[in-house]
Parts: structure tokens; sequence; C-alpha cells
């Protein structure tokens, strides 16, 4: 249990140094160029707007537990487990995210297993499936954005960089090696190459039986059944997440054309990636800055609205809404239901985990 508290609490100080610096650097660089600073502007924005961001994200919230039932359905948890106890399980999970590289997600499936017996091999791709989604969600919305805009995204160039093709290039070759994947994990076959090869290595031989459960559980969340309607929920999560940066600027006095409309869009699919590949807890400071570089050259020089201080700001109330919001609903649930959550049986699951590479 020690271990993963120990990841929850280095990322967590992780996450305060990180923004720490972001407000500490960004502050001094605003002071040089004569701009105000970022809680100055801050205070500039039309709060009216608050229900209108915390309604979006509730929207985000409504999204991924319609994913989280379906996932169980698909593993055959959802007879095992309420509606309730399997949503309060899945809403207080969001705090695990602040571990680096979310490695802490892990205990999703241990709560899981101690409520419905179901093995953690078997849920485990529950949450890798997540991420997958989460990431073919970001994207088609980046590829559509790019289809629909066309010009109006404005990406530019700089030197020989036509930053417009490269990423459509990016995009395309992302979308590639994702279906690129789903069809390979299909391939039983190839699948059980590995894992008889891997029976026969004295060392390893023990970890055939839980990856030959997490192959077929993984074969069977990854069928196009699942991904395609799984797919279009994910759109569910980024979309609302996009208005959330588009009623930001709005809150700032940009003026909300379709062309800020579709690059604000982008932006979140380019950020989430960013963040995503980052492994910092929760993309954090990665995002933010990502958002701020993307505000200044794609936004700004169309709108004098957008200053320094207002983008920093922007990316700020962003990342709070899109990233941890549902971390903060995540812990007041974790805190509310804790005795439900972590018995004496899910604390004896995380030792026996956690001392598994000792055998």
């Amino acid at each position: 249990m020690q271990k993963y508290a120990n990841q929850l609490l280095f990322g967590l100080l992780l996450i305060v140094t990180i923004y720490i610096l972001f407000l500490f650097i960004a502050d001094n660089q605003l002071q040089l160029e004569g701009d105000a600073s970022i809680g100055v502007t801050l205070g500039m924005f039309q709060w009216g707007l608050l229900p209108a961001l915390v309604a979006t994200q509730t929207v985000v919230l409504f999204f991924r537990c319609v994913t989280w039932t379906y996932w169980m359905r698909v593993i055959g948890a959802h007879d095992k487990i309420s509606l309730f106890d399997s949503l309060v399980l899945f809403i207080a999970s969001f705090t695990m995210v602040v571990s680096p590289g979310k490695a802490a997600e892990v205990l999703k499936s241990v709560l899981l297993k101690t409520k419905t017996g179901i093995p953690i091999a078997r849920s485990v791709p529950v949450v890798l499936a997540e991420r997958i989604i989460d990431g073919l969600a970001v994207i088609i919305i980046m590829a559509g954005t790019l289809w629909i805009a066309g010009d109006l995204l404005n990406l530019g160039s700089y030197g020989d960089v036509d930053y417009g093709a490269l990423s459509r290039f990016i995009t395309y070759t992302s979308l590639a090696v994702i279906v690129g994947g789903l069809i390979v994990v299909q391939i039983r076959p190839l699948a059980y190459f590995f894992l008889e090869l891997l029976g026969k290595l004295p060392l390893l031989r023990r970890l055939q039986e839980p990856l030959t459960t997490f192959y077929e559980s993984s074969r069977e969340i990854f069928r196009l059944r699942h991904v395609i309607p799984m797919a279009g929920v994910g759109l569910g999560v980024y979309l609302p997440s996009a208005l959330t940066l588009i009623l930001v600027l709005a809150g700032f006095g940009v003026e909300i054309t379709w062309a800020v409309c579709l690059q604000a869009t982008f932006i979140v699919g380019v950020t989430s990636a960013i963040g995503a590949l980052s492994f910092v807890p929760n993309g954090a400071g990665i995002t933010e800055v990502s958002t701020v570089g993307m505000l200044l050259a794609f936004v700004a020089p169309a709108d004098p609205a957008i200053t320094p201080a207002v983008a920093a700001a922007a990316s700020l109330l962003q990342g709070f809404f899109h990233k941890w919001f549902r971390v903060l609903v995540g812990l007041i649930v974790a805190i509310v239901f804790r005795k439900r959550l972590f018995s004496d049986a899910f604390k004896a699951e995380v030792e026996a985990l956690s001392h598994q590479p000792a055998h």
C-alpha cells in the first residue's frame, strides 16, 4: 500500500512544484513585457460563465461514466457490482491520475477485484482501453478539424517548416499506428506464439497465465464492435472540453468566430496528446505551456484581446476544468465513500500486489 501512496504523494508534490514554477516564470516574463500579471488577468475574467464551465465538465463526466459502464459489461463485471458502487469506484479513481505515468491506476483494477472477484489481469485492459480510446477520439477530432477547417486554422510556417503539413502528418500517422495496433491485437496465432514461448522460459513462465488472461481480455475489448461506439462516446468527452476553451476565451473578451472554434478544438486535441505523452502526472504544466504557445501562434494574430497574460490565464483555467475538475470531484467522492472503497480486503490485495516482484 505504501508503494502506491508514495507514488501519489510524489505525483502531487511534482504537480504543485510545476505550477509554482509556471506561475513564477510566467509572471516574471509578463513583467518584462510590460503585461499584467496572471492574477490580475484572472480577475478580469467574466466569472458569470462559471456555471457553463462546470456544465461542460459535467457532460464530460457523464460520457466517461457511460464508457466505464460499457466496459464493465464487456468484461462481465456489471452483474457482480451495483451501478452505484461501480460509479463510486470509477469516479474516485480519477485521483489516481496524479501518479507519474498514471501508474497508480492499476489500483482501479484492485478495487474492482475486491468488489467483483474479477481477476486484475482481466480488468487492467479496461484501463488501457480508456487511454487508447481517449487517444483515438483526440486524433479523430484533430483529423476532422484539419479536414473541415482547411486554411482557417492558420497554422502557418517557420522557415522551411510548414506546420500545417507537419500537423497533418503527425495526426494521420498516429491514426494509422493506433488502427494498426488494434488490428495486430486481433491476430490470435501471433499472440499465442509469444505466450507459448514465454511459457518455456524458466524465470518468466509464471507470467504466462496472467498474460494470457490479459491478452484474451484485450482482444475482446479491442474488437471493432466495441472500439467504434466507444470512440464515438470519446468524442463526447473531448468536444465539451473544446467548448470549455471557447468559453474561457469568450470570458476574456475574445471574439468567438467559426475560425476560433476550430482553432480551440484543434488546440485541445494537440495539447491533450502532448500531455498524455509527457508522462508528467495529468500533463501538469505541459498542456498549459502548449496551450499558451498555440494561442499566441494561431489565435492571437487575428485578435488583439489575446495578450501573453490572457493566453497564460486562459491556459490555467482551461487546464483546471479539462484536467483537474474531475480529480477534485474524484477526491470528494473518495473521501465521502472511503470506508466503502478502501476495505481490509482492498488493503490486503494491494499489499499482495506490491510484493509480487519479490516472489
